[in-house]
């Protein structure tokens, strides 16, 4: 059964960044097998990190709210989530 990406007892997954494109504000959501530290990196198109942010995830669903004010970047930049062996990338918008 599929339920929108969150399954109960799931492993690892990251999800896409709500609302997308986005302008001031965006929460980005990540789901843990167990309680772990997650970091999440946002960096732009070259690479570059742009911000760095560190979770005490807890097992389950976890999110952070990330500002565009924090990244100085407008256009399309990517975010990753490690937490232990475990690391996915995704690609969000940012609006002026």
């Amino acid at each position: 059964e599929f339920s929108n990406g969150t399954v109960a007892g799931a492993g690892f997954e990251l999800y896409q960044n709500q609302p997308n494109p986005f302008k001031g504000e965006t929460v980005i959501g990540f789901n843990l097998p167990e309680a772990a530290q997650a970091t999440i990196t946002i960096s732009d198109v070259t690479g570059k990190v742009l911000k760095l942010y560190r979770h005490d995830g807890s097992k389950g669903y976890n999110h952070i709210t990330v500002k565009s004010s924090e990244l100085a970047a407008t256009g399309v930049v990517q975010y990753t989530v490690s937490a232990g062996a475990h690391s996915a990338t995704k690609r969000m918008v940012i609006v002026e």
